[in-house]
């Protein structure tokens, strides 16, 4: 892979985040729903102190490859809250980097499982990394209705 770097989450970088977080999922995401739920789960305009307060207390990783952000995780208390990788670097690994990284900081604090609830879109890719469904979630978010999977993986079978 070109010069991939992973680093920890600083509030510099917040709106380059935010801007690939809209892109990834109207564009990436755009193949699994409608553009009402896009515009729900990820509106022009995003609460950024929102963000900024959930990215500063949980574990953040953004991922760059020359210098360009191309993705971001974050992990909370053994749930992966968050994996959006830039829409012109799908399937060029980052992901697969970000959840080693999570993995390995799941590793260091003796995590048992680790959990997240996956999209239509990100459920493919978390199933190749070990993570089962043990739940079709039907949710209301934002006023508009959308299927997730909540998914576990069990640490200790790694």
């Amino acid at each position: 892979m070109e010069d991939l770097k992973i680093l920890d989450y600083e509030e510099s970088m917040l709106n380059e985040m935010m801007q690939l977080f809209y892109d990834t999922v109207h564009t990436v995401n755009a193949r699994d729903y409608r553009k009402e739920q896009l515009n729900s789960w990820a509106p022009l305009h995003t609460d950024k102190r929102f963000w900024q307060q959930r990215l500063k207390k949980n574990i953040c990783k953004v991922a760059f490859i020359n210098e360009v952000m191309v993705g971001f995780t974050e992990l909370e208390d053994g749930h992966v809250d968050t994996m959006y990788v830039h829409k012109d670097f799908q399937r060029k690994k980052v992901a697969a980097n970000l959840i080693d990284e999570i993995l390995q900081i799941a590793e260091e604090r003796n995590y048992r499982v680790l959990t997240t609830e996956a999209s239509i879109t990100a459920k493919p890719f978390f199933e190749a990394y070990g993570f089962r469904v043990t739940q079709v979630k039907k949710k209301l978010f934002n006023g508009k209705d959308f299927t997730n999977f909540k998914m576990i993986k069990d640490l200790s079978l790694c």
